[in-house]
C-alpha cells in the first residue's frame, strides 16, 4: 500500500545517515554535506534521535551523531560536518547534566524493560536484548540475546509486566506484510495477534500501562484512505477499536503511565511530523509542536512530560535537531540537548 515503504525506510533513517556520515566525512576536509553543496537532495539531519527513558526516571538514551557545525557554501546552501568517531547510542540526566557515550553504534527503535535491566531493540531486521547495570550505567554487550530468527522483525514493546514484549514481522506473511507478534521476553511462545492480510498492514505495537490493550498503527482498507491509523485491541487482539479518524499520517502512538491519554506523532500530508495527544477520557486531540519532531518520543515516568526530537528538514540552525521536553499540559518546553558538539562531562 501507499506509504508502506515510507514507513518502513523512516524506521532506519538514523541509521542510514549514520552510515553516510561514516563513509563520506572521515575529517572536516570531505565533511557531510547536509542540504544542496554537493547534492542538494540532502536535507539537514536529527544529530539527535529516539529517546527513550529509563524507568527511573533520571536518564535518557537516545542516538546522537555530534555535530561540529553548519558551514554555508552559499546563499541558500549548507552542509552540517559531523564528529564520525563519536557516533553511538549515549545517555543523559533528566536535567540536562553529564551526557556521555555508553555504546559506539545506536540502538534502533529501542525499550527498556520495566524494572531498567534489560533493553530491547532492532539489528538487522531482527529483535535482541542486553542487560543494563543501573549502578555502573553500561550495557551487557557480551550478553546481547537474539530474540527473533525468521521474517523482518521491528518495533519491540515491553509489556508492563516484563514478561512479554509485542513486536511486528513479516513471518508466516503471504504478501510480505508486517503484522503484531507477541513473545516472552526470553524469545519464546511467538504468536501472531493481528493479522489482516487482505486490508493492510497493521504495526508498532505498545502497551497500556495495565496491560490489557496494545495501541497500534493500522492501514487498512476499511478506513477508505492510504494514510495510518491509531487503532487500539486487547493484548490477544480481540476488540479492536479505531482511535483516529483522518487523513494524515499518524505514527508511534504510546500510552501515558495512567493510561489516560495516547501519544503519537502526525504528519499531513507535505507537512512536518508533529506531537499530538489524545485524551481518552474527553476524546480531545490536542497538538504539543508546531516546529516539528523526529517522530520517536518517550514520556517520562510521571506522565506529566515527554522529551522528544525537534526536527524540521528544511531548517538550518543550531537549535534544530535536538532533545527538548515539554510539559502535555502548559505546553512549556526546555531544550535538553545541544547543537553544536559541547564539551561532554
Amino acid at each position: 500500500m501507499k506509504g508502506i515503504n515510507k514507513l518502513k525506510c523512516n524506521h532506519f533513517i538514523f541509521l542510514l545517515k549514520a552510515l553516510i556520515f561514516i563513509l563520506t566525512s572521515c575529517n572536516d576536509s570531505n565533511p557531510v554535506d547536509g542540504g544542496g553543496g554537493i547534492d542538494p537532495l540532502l536535507l539537514f539531519t536529527a544529530p539527535y534521535d529516539t529517546p527513550v527513558i529509563h524507568p527511573n526516571g533520571k536518564i535518557v538514551g537516545f542516538n546522537h551523531i555530534p555535530m561540529l557545525r553548519i558551514d554555508t557554501i552559499n546563499h541558500g546552501l549548507y552542509k552540517q560536518v559531523f564528529d564520525t568517531d563519536s557516533l553511538g547510542f549515549w545517555l543523559i540526566n533528566m536535567d540536562g547534566t553529564n551526557m556521555r557515550r555508553v555504546l559506539p553504534y545506536t540502538l534502533d527503535t529501542p525499550d527498556w524493560s520495566p524494572d531498567g535491566k534489560w533493553i530491547v531493540f532492532v539489528k538487522n531486521a531482527n529483535i535482541y536484548k542486553m542487560p543494563f547495570d543501573e549502578n555502573k550505567m553500561v550495557f551487557g554487550t557480551t550478553q546481547i540475546i537474539q530474540l527473533t530468527f525468521e521474517g523482518r522483525n521491528y518495533f519491540p514493546s515491553w509489556s508492563p509486566d516484563g514478561k512479554w514484549i509485542a513486536y511486528d514481522s513479516n513471518r508466516d506473511s503471504p504478501n510480505g506484510m508486517n503484522f503484531i507478534w507477541k513473545m516472552k521476553s526470553d524469545g519464546s511462545d511467538k504468536t501472531r495477534i493481528a493479522y489482516e492480510p487482505e486490508k493492510g498492514e497493521i504495526r508498532e505495537p505498545s502497551w497500556s500501562p495495565d496491560g490489557s490493550k496494545i495501541v497500534h498503527i493500522r492501514y487498512s482498507k476499511d478506513f477508505n484512505t492510504d494514510a495510518s491509523e491509531i487503532v487500539v485491541m486487547d493484548e490477544n487482539g480481540n476488540n479492536v477499536k479505531r482511535l483516529t479518524f483522518n487523513d494524515y499520517m499518524d505514527y508511534y502512538p504510546k500510552y501515558s503511565p495512567d493510561g489516560s491519554k495516547i501519544a503519537f506523532s502526525s504528519r499531513v500530508k507535505g507537512g512536518l511530523p508533529q506531537l499530538v495527544i489524545l485524551d481518552l477520557s474527553k476524546n480531545v486531540i490536542k497538538i504539543l509542536t508546531s516546529s516539528g519532531i523526529s517522530e520517536i518520543f518517550s514520556w517520562v515516568p510521571d506522565g506529566k512530560k515527554i522529551v522528544y526530537p525537534q526536527h524540521n528538514y528544511n531548517k538550518w540552525s543550531y537549535d534544530n535537531g535536538v532533545l527538548w521536553i515539554i510539559d502535555i499540559d502548559t505546553g512549556n518546553k526546555k531544550q535538553l540537548t545541544f547543537n553544536p558538539k559541547p564539551t561532554y562531562n
